[in-house]
């Protein structure tokens, strides 16, 4: 018996073929099945075990995919986008991107503030974020272009364009992880006015973020030994602004009475020390209590600088 076609199903596109969604989406054959390797694609439909088909929805999926790309993400960016919100068409990335827009920067998700980058900003965090992974996971000496390039899903030429080189990529990645934390912990103590407080609120940032800071010492002590006079003076900077900022939270400290008189720079360099040291044993102890650690520095703090 003869089956009848609706209007609906006569109107229905009929799958592609991969050779057809090539043509259809304006991407190469090797472009898709690279997306798919990464997860950014469903599993396409199969009627025989090496015969595959596209459909409408699948098409849509890749052209969402390809004006992402088309505006800097990086693959990671764009799947991590997409796993939490998985746009159906392009409109829906349009209208995520204008919402996105209106919020306060501070309110931001992840996600939400990758969207209102611009194409520039994009490639550079993507860049700089794959750089963080592999200076982690390589350290300075042995991670190269090339490796940040492959992580970020961009060409070697592509990171040449945003900056000169390794050296160059390591440093903004440096201050850019210092930026973060900074934020991080001057949220932590927003809200509260007392010196004593706040200096806990962002001990305790500097400390859980500490593995965060390993690559930079790790990989910039052993060029400074060598001699590396540009990345002395990034180091030195570094510090001085971590030093600085808890200079000002002690010197709010002595103002209110809570401190006592003291060189406020002098204590601050104390406290990254102390800090270092709490978040190596948090490192390599299994079974190290932060909160019970950082309690007892609390306590030596109030007491170290506490006004008579």
């Amino acid at each position: 018996m003869t089956k009848v076609m609706s209007a609906k199903e006569k109107s229905k596109p009929a799958p592609m073929k991969m050779s057809q969604l090539s043509e259809a989406s304006g991407l190469s054959v090797s472009t898709i099945k690279f997306y798919m390797s990464q997860g950014l694609l469903p599993r396409p439909k199969k009627s025989k075990p090496n015969v595959a088909f596209y459909d409408q929805d699948f098409l849509k999926r890749l052209l969402v995919i390809k004006k992402m790309r088309a505006e800097g993400l990086s693959v990671s960016s764009i799947k991590s986008i997409l796993d939490r919100y998985p746009f159906s068409k392009v409109d829906d990335w349009e209208s995520f991107k204008k919402k996105a827009s209106k919020k306060d920067s501070r309110d931001l998700e992840e996600e939400e503030r990758l969207a209102t980058l611009s194409g520039e900003e994009r490639r550079t965090d993507a860049i700089l974020d794959a750089a963080y992974d592999i200076f982690s996971a390589k350290g300075y000496q042995n991670a190269t272009v090339d490796d940040i390039a492959q992580h970020a899903g961009v060409s070697k030429g592509t990171c040449y364009q945003y900056f000169s080189g390794k050296e160059e990529i390591f440093v903004a990645t440096m201050q850019r992880t210092l930026d973060k934390l900074l934020a991080e912990a001057e949220a932590a103590a927003e809200g509260t006015n007392a010196a004593l407080a706040r200096l806990g609120f962002m001990g305790l940032i500097f400390i859980n973020k500490f593995r965060d800071l390993q690559f930079m010492a790790i990989g910039s002590y052993t060029e400074i030994m060598g001699g590396n006079e540009r990345l002395k003076k990034t180091v030195h900077d570094l510090f001085d602004r971590v030093a600085k900022f808890l200079a000002a939270e002690i010197e709010l400290g002595i103002e209110q009475e809570v401190f006592r008189p003291l060189d406020a720079e002098a204590i601050a360099y104390a406290m990254i020390g102390i800090a270092a040291s709490v978040g190596n044993r948090y490192l390599i102890e299994d079974d190290f209590d932060v909160l019970d650690s950082f309690t007892s520095l609390m306590e030596f703090m109030q007491h170290g600088l506490a006004a008579e």
